[in-house]
């Protein structure tokens, strides 16, 4: 009878074990799932925090580059805009005369209103026969050397370097390799100058019309002139 019970508590013994093997278990195992329910909630708030911040920085990223597509359209409307205003090449090789006309001491509203008489359709007659102009030198015997056009309207007197002769003396006619310089006188005792090698080339605007004079080099001591008349 003391063995049956014995067995008996040795039955209920490894019951027990088993029973408290089993309790462990399940409690582990609710520990783990426990935990990894905790990682899992955690990694989703973590992760939909992150895609809240992706999502803001997006916005963010596509304002400030909508804004810089807006800023650079601008500019180029703006560039795109001065380039119209810039001149062309013709404007500024005529802004260039302009300029050095200024240095000259001619002065820009004279300029403008010359200009501003100027029209589309130009009309200008032929050349004129040439006329002959003696080109004075500090050694000319000759006092009157002057020529005029247009029955006295501008009258026109040059002066140039002596011809040197074999000795590196002066001659009484001038040098038609260096600079000659031809003096306009027009109404009202206004003169204009030239200078340069020749040919040389002047324009005259008298009221509508513009006057293109031609000094090219001649016989000897003078020079031939022609001029062509233009309506502005």
């Amino acid at each position: 009878m003391s063995l049956g019970l014995a067995r008996r508590k040795e039955l209920q013994k490894r019951r027990s074990q088993k029973l408290w093997t089993l309790i462990k278990s399940l409690f582990f195992l609710a520990i783990l799932i426990g935990s990894s329910y905790f990682a899992f909630d955690t990694g989703q708030k973590i992760a939909l925090r992150n895609m809240d911040y992706s999502t803001e920085k997006f916005n963010q990223q596509e304002s400030e580059l909508e804004a810089m597509r807006l800023e650079l359209g601008n500019t180029e409307a703006e560039l795109n805009k001065m380039q119209k205003l810039l001149p062309n090449t013709e404007i500024q090789d005529l802004l260039t005369v302009i300029n050095q006309k200024a240095a000259d001491g001619i002065k820009p509203p004279r300029m403008a209103s010359l200009i501003a008489g100027l029209s589309k359709d130009e009309t200008c007659t032929e050349p004129s026969q040439s006329k002959r102009i003696v080109i004075h030198t500090p050694v000319s015997q000759q006092q009157d050397g002057s020529v005029s056009f247009y029955r006295g309207l501008i009258t026109i007197t040059g002066k140039g370097s002596p011809t040197l002769n074999e000795q590196g003396n002066p001659e009484a006619w001038y040098d038609p390799t260096k600079p000659v310089t031809a003096s306009f006188t027009l109404p009202g005792g206004e003169s204009q100058t030239a200078s340069g090698i020749l040919p040389l080339y002047h324009s005259v605007i008298i009221k509508d019309k513009e006057y293109r004079f031609t000094i090219i080099s001649g016989r000897r001591a003078f020079a031939d002139i022609t001029v062509q008349s233009c309506n502005l």
